[in-house]
């Protein structure tokens, strides 16, 4: 029920953004996105080694310095051992994440040409993989819909005479799942256009 309500919310804050757009958005009238690869790090108790991060975007302008977008993001979180009573077994972490966010084209902050954040809905898995046996490594399996906040900071050029340009976008995601919060630190090579 809680994720019904979380999307619900975000879609109600992209319809306003999109049906009503401001006289800079009209006038500028283009959508814009990135694609993004790097590196993404889960931080829990006994975290894995972290692994493959993709992410990719649309926006639109509503402001002068500002535009609204829909995220989209993948990452292989890296796996960890388990050991119990003589049993083994591997668990497989990862995640897809969906967001709206708002981006900030700062000015007058050096590098750092663009700031993102908004709300998030999180496929968040924690799958086992064992060799026989496993019931008692249930406990750490995870497979759960969550709400999530997100944050990024891309460091790339503010000209917008170039229709494409690259950067580097450093980012946390905070997921709250129902017995602990995830919190994915990532570092990705991102093209915008």
């Amino acid at each position: 029920m809680r994720e019904l309500r979380f999307v619900a919310a975000a879609l109600a804050l992209a319809a306003l953004a999109f049906v009503s757009p401001s006289a800079h958005a009209a006038e500028e009238g283009s959508l814009g996105g990135h694609l993004s690869l790097g590196y993404s790090h889960l931080i829990v108790t006994d975290s894995p080694g972290g692994s493959l991060s993709v992410a990719g975007g649309i926006d639109y302008p509503v402001a002068p310095a500002l535009r609204l977008g829909v995220d989209v993001g993948f990452a292989l979180l890296g796996s960890r051992m388990l050991e119990q009573d003589a049993q083994i077994a591997n668990l497989d972490y990862s995640l897809f994440e969906t967001s709206l966010k708002l981006h900030w084209t700062p000015a007058g902050f050096g590098p750092l040409g663009r700031v993102s954040f908004g709300p998030a809905l999180v496929s968040a898995k924690a799958e086992l993989a064992t060799s026989g046996g496993g019931l008692e490594f249930t406990p750490y399996a995870v497979e759960e819909m969550a709400p999530g906040a997100a944050l990024d900071l891309t460091l790339i050029k503010t000209s917008t005479h170039s229709p494409v340009r690259a950067g580097v976008e450093f980012g946390v995601l905070a997921v709250f799942l129902e017995k602990e919060t995830w919190t994915i630190a990532s570092a990705r090579l991102a093209i915008h256009y």
